[in-house]
């Protein structure tokens, strides 16, 4: 599994938590906009983060996205994707290899569309809804009348879904391929949620290591593995349990379905596809009229060559193209600002990935009302230099303060955070000038008002947020949270007196004084 350092280049340490999950598509097009110069404003008529849309301005034009889909995608490709069964007609017209089906709708009866299936059709097939997204309520590979009849009142009735369609199953791998203006620019294949014995640990065991890293990646996060009843059954059916040691080397399906949101592996083959594979894609695109960007899923043969189209999608999320489960990250923010803003193509601001920009509070205001637009303040520019500094200070409460007001001073851009062995490491990016000027403050000023000592400085490379903050360190709370979780057995007396205790130490930190002011802001905005 590839770890998220390992990924794409220009996302490396440059992806704030608030950005993890859904967020990327969006935030990785904004960022790679506005690493080119470009104006960026977020726009949000909501206040759900899914309902925030923003723009990017070159001076003189500008161009409005959702997620990562621009606005040279017409309203009229959106609706025919939206409609699995308008799409089929469109891929139909144009002779685009799909899978033989059928439509329908609430008027059909149960009966006939068994009929269908069994004696029309034959097994095994597809079911799935007309208007679903995200794989919701689609089931393949379904071998009998049984199953199916199971299948059709789970969709229909369970999931609520009364237009649907029936399909041929088609045997092969389940890809997706990303086109932008004729080309295609990734493709990761989908395996349903597994996990890899080693011959020692349990699949319990496996299935919580494998959920640990996929939280840590910024695509998965809180995108996990979760036991049901589809797990126990693929488990019973093998014999085994949640308490089984599989085989080293041994694969354990826990899904049947692909779909990287219930726990699915996405694995790169960008570099394996054929033409004639692109060729399909690209053609699926053309099929529906305006569709200049979009996500094409295919079942692939093993030959690589042939394959059917299963569904168009207009507005694809990106992240499993970014951040797949193994192999290369694929610059799909690269091609779409390109094909948007050609004359930026190869020309980022000099610097540009030492930046990322402030997501949190532009989600947070959306999210509060209080603001329905914001622009981000422009990257910036000019030769920069990089260095961090660690150091030792007696008040370092009142030390780091200080030090966040000279760099905002300064302009400076990084950030001053209390170590866990006590040390302040300062980081700081800006003008060599300025940086110069930084650097003397801190070995000359703080010695003589905070009797800093032994001022380390090293090099830098990894890129900050615009803007100099105050990072806190949270391992006080934990702690507090760890030793209160301890004493539950203790009696009422011994707690409280055990509570107050740790009371006295926290408000007597360094963490709670420095929070003291952004508390006081809290209480402001609640009134």
């Amino acid at each position: 599994m590839n770890s998220y350092q390992d990924s794409l280049p220009s996302l490396k340490n440059a992806v704030p938590p608030e950005a993890f999950g859904y967020n990327i598509s969006m935030y990785s097009v904004a960022l790679e906009g506005w690493r080119r110069g470009l104006t960026l404003k977020f726009i949000n008529e909501n206040t759900a983060p899914a309902q925030t849309h923003y723009s990017l301005s070159n001076g003189e034009k500008e161009h409005f996205f959702t997620v990562a889909r621009g606005d040279r995608v017409p309203k009229e490709a959106i609706k025919i994707c939206i409609h699995k069964d308008l799409t089929k007609e469109y891929l139909e017209k144009h002779n685009i290899p799909i899978p033989k089906g059928n439509v329908f709708t609430k008027a059909s009866a149960d009966t006939e569309i068994i009929e269908y299936a069994s004696n029309i059709l034959g097994y095994p097939v597809v079911i799935k809804p007309v208007n679903g997204t995200g794989g919701h309520g689609v089931i393949a590979n379904i071998r009998d009348e049984k199953e199916f009849v199971s299948a059709l009142e789970y969709v229909r009735y369970d999931l609520n879904y009364s237009d649907i369609i029936v399909e041929r199953f088609f045997k092969g791998e389940d890809y997706r391929l990303y086109v932008i203006d004729n080309n295609v620019i990734g493709a990761f294949k989908k395996i349903p949620a597994n996990v890899i014995g080693d011959g020692i640990r349990s699949i319990r065991e496996l299935l919580q290591f494998k959920n640990g890293e996929r939280d840590s990646i910024p695509a998965f996060h809180n995108r996990l593995i979760k036991v049901d009843k589809e797990t126990t059954r693929l488990l019973e059916e093998k014999g085994y349990t949640l308490d089984t040691v599989p085989k080293d080397g041994e694969q354990v399906f826990l899904k049947t379905k692909n779909n990287v949101s219930s726990g699915g592996d996405p694995i790169d083959v960008t570099d394996l596809l054929t033409d004639e594979l692109k060729q399909i894609a690209i053609d699926a695109c053309n099929a529906i009229p305006g569709l200049v960007q979009g996500g094409v899923d295919m079942i692939v043969d093993e030959s690589l060559k042939n394959g059917v189209i299963l569904e168009v999608n207009s507005r694809p999320h990106i992240t499993s193209h970014l951040f797949p489960m193994q192999g290369k990250g694929r610059d799909i923010p690269k091609a779409v600002i390109d094909y948007y803003f050609p004359e930026t193509t190869n020309k980022k601001k000099e610097h540009a990935e030492l930046f990322y920009f402030d997501f949190k509070n532009v989600l947070e205001a959306f999210r509060n009302g209080y603001a329905k637009e914001i622009t981000i303040p422009n990257i910036p520019s000019g030769n920069m230099t990089a260095t961090r500094f660690h150091m030792n200070a007696v008040k370092t409460e009142d030390f780091r303060i200080w030090v966040r007001s000279q760099a905002r001073k300064l302009r400076i851009n990084g950030y001053v955070k209390l170590l866990k062995d006590g040390r302040t490491s300062v980081v700081a990016i800006g003008s060599p000038d300025l940086i110069n000027k930084f650097r003397n403050v801190l070995k000359q000023d703080s010695l003589k008002k905070h009797r800093v000592q032994n001022v380390v400085e090293k090099s830098w490379s990894k890129p900050v947020k615009v803007g100099f903050e105050l990072v806190e360190n949270t391992n006080i709370v934990k702690k507090l949270n760890n030793e209160s979780n301890s004493v539950k057995y203790r009696s009422l007396e011994e707690n409280n007196k055990h509570l107050k205790k740790k009371y006295q130490q926290i408000i007597n930190s360094t963490s709670w004084k420095i929070t003291k002011p952004l508390r006081g802001v809290g209480r402001l905005f609640k009134r």
